[in-house]
């Protein structure tokens, strides 16, 4: 029946039999437009005044910092990514308009824009953001942290000199060093829908307004005319999808928000990222622009896959129409087409692209054995690598020579053999040869960061050492409790408690409540309450505080110190206990010798 309904729907719409048309060419700009790019776009660090009394600090960080004078003090809207570089644009700000800092406005929770917020606080100083901000933050710096934390620094390129990736699409390129000082300070005031915020003789206008994330707003000053959209406009594709792993970014949402910033005519388009733009007219075709790029790319995917084309196909093909795709704010220097697509593809219909053969393949290893086989031996593939890469056709080099690390034993990793290590060193340099010459071929910011750090690691043949970031004492103690459980459920080290069935309880003083956490059979069950039928005696009871568990969970103390300040109760076997959170892989990341090449 459902089948006869759907089908009757699509004959009233007269779509039974869509045409095709041949899908525009798709190119990527020269590589000499990143160069201006980072030379007019990003630029030096300056302070320019677009309206009376708003201000903006561009080129010192990823992100803009942006400053509304106010009769009561400023409104700082977007704080940085370090308290190091805030510090600096900050000065920079309080040059041409000094004065306290009465608000600071987050337009969302990405690091780039809250991570220098210590820079700026002050006593008295109220922090907005939307109602959505703080489940945001903790969710996608949670988690998949460890995965996020090393395809993030291969985005941002964080070992890549200047030279090689002289900005990102969006800014000055990424101090990931100075970054590891978290200087994050949680909202003190959140809204849903709109909020007039009032400071002095200024009201600006939040509007909540989902993008590139869940919990992003846009800022209204309608007496200066100056609209700040934070990341849902900036000169670049935008990107749908982020490399270094997150959900899809809502894409009819965007639009929409897009829609409601259109709205307000405004005279000044003051992104968070790169330069503003000037002129009613200006304005409204950069946003009308932008719109239209985000809903080209996600119709034209819904119309391809409703004509049966593969995900890799629809990637392949996918190109902006001519009068977009010559739009300079739509060049492709953060975010791709192509990368959209395949996460508006996967978001609506899943990883299934409704190819039968996809259902069951063969595994990579096995895949790569027999297309090795075919194709002659592994000598057989080296020798056609090498004549790709003589040839300068270095994506097909790369899939012939990564094949090859698949199917042969210590080509991947380092062996004890000598030999062995000489012949996997040699695979590295020489993938790590193509990337290079790949990323040299890319204006993408991101793509040419990952490539080029990919190409580093490969050429130190393992993952480089990565430091912890450095949290301050309030930040711990805002760190949701539910979230440590859900993070340490994934972090535990299944393997070694495949026989196990073992619980610890957590009595917490402040909040009276109890928690348990069962590890079964490779499973670790977090129940809030009392604990689920068939749940084991506990081996112990571990009675503190959650402020005294957050720092030991983070790592940031040491259970010794605990127990001896009498911050810690335990109740039952403490060797039991030791030997039962020793199972779990605790604070930020996980060890680098347990990360895979990319």
């Amino acid at each position: 029946m459902r089948t006869q309904v759907l089908l009757a729907f699509g004959f009233l719409l007269g779509c039974s039999q869509p045409s095709v048309e041949p899908p525009p060419p798709r190119s990527l700009p020269s590589p000499t437009t990143l160069e201006d790019h980072c030379r007019d776009i990003v630029g030096e660090p300056r302070v320019e005044e677009v309206a009376d009394g708003v201000w903006v600090a561009i080129g010192y960080d990823l992100a803009n910092t942006i400053l509304v004078q106010t009769s009561a003090g400023n409104v700082v809207i977007d704080a940085g990514m370090s308290p190091a570089r805030s510090q600096v644009s900050r000065d920079a700000l309080l040059a041409k308009a000094p004065g306290k800092t009465a608000a600071i406005v987050f337009t969302h929770s990405h690091i780039d824009h809250v991570g220098g917020a210590t820079a700026w606080f002050e006593d008295g100083t109220e922090v907005w953001a939307t109602d959505r901000f703080q489940e945001h933050f903790f969710k996608q710096y949670g988690v998949f942290l460890p995965a996020e934390n090393a395809r993030g620094a291969r985005q941002f390129g964080r070992d890549v000199p200047a030279s090689q990736l002289p900005c990102s699409g969006l800014g000055r390129q990424v101090d990931i060093k100075a970054a590891l000082e978290v200087g994050v300070v949680l909202p003190t005031r959140t809204f849903s829908g709109t909020h007039e915020l009032t400071v002095g003789d200024v009201t600006l206008t939040l509007v909540e307004a989902h993008g590139e994330t869940d919990d992003q707003l846009f800022v209204w000053h309608e007496a200066a005319g100056v609209l700040m959209p934070g990341d849902n406009w900036y000169r670049a594709f935008p990107n749908l999808y982020t490399i270094r792993g997150a959900r899809p970014r809502p894409v009819g949402n965007w639009i929409a928000s897009l829609d409601a910033m259109r709205r307000k005519e405004a005279r000044v388009l003051l992104p968070s990222h790169t330069v503003p733009v000037t002129g009613k007219d200006a304005v409204a075709a950069a946003l009308t622009n932008y719109r239209d790029g985000i809903q080209w790319v996600r119709d034209e995917t819904i119309r391809r896959a409703n004509r049966g084309q593969s995900v890799d196909v629809i990637a392949a093909e996918l190109a902006l129409p001519p009068h977009l795709a010559d739009v300079p704010a739509l060049a492709e220097l953060y975010g791709q087409v192509d990368w959209s697509a395949r996460a508006i593809y996967g978001n609506e219909l899943g990883w299934f692209d409704g190819k039968a053969q996809r259902l069951y393949p063969l595994s990579p290893a096995e895949r790569s054995e027999r297309l090795v086989a075919l194709i002659g031996g592994a000598d057989a593939v080296r020798a056609a690598a090498t004549t790709a890469q003589r040839q300068g056709d270095h994506a097909w080099a790369l899939e012939l020579l990564t094949m090859l690390g698949e199917v042969q034993p210590g080509m991947a990793e380092s062996s004890e053999s000598s030999e062995a290590s000489d012949a996997a060193h040699a695979l590295d340099d020489a993938i790590a040869d193509s990337l290079e010459a790949l990323a040299i071929g890319t204006t993408n910011t991101n793509g040419r960061g990952y490539l080029l750090q990919a190409a580093g690691e490969r050429r130190a043949h393992g993952v480089t050492g990565s430091e912890a970031p450095s949290l301050s004492d309030d930040f711990v103690a805002s760190i949701p409790i539910p979230m440590i459980f859900r993070t340490m459920a994934s972090r535990l080290r299944a393997h070694e408690v495949m026989d196990r069935h073992a619980a610890v309880v957590f009595d917490f003083t402040d909040t009276n409540e109890r928690w348990t956490l069962t590890i079964r059979r490779g499973i670790a069950e977090v129940v809030r309450g009392d604990p689920l039928p068939g749940t084991p005696e506990p081996i112990a009871t571990l009675r503190t505080d959650t402020t005294t568990w957050r720092r030991l969970a983070m790592r940031v103390d040491k259970p010794m110190k605990a127990l001896r300040a009498g911050r810690l109760e335990i109740d039952g076997s403490e060797l039991g206990l030791k030997g039962f959170l020793d199972r779990f892989d605790r604070g930020l990341g996980i060890p680098d010798d347990q990360l895979e090449l990319p």
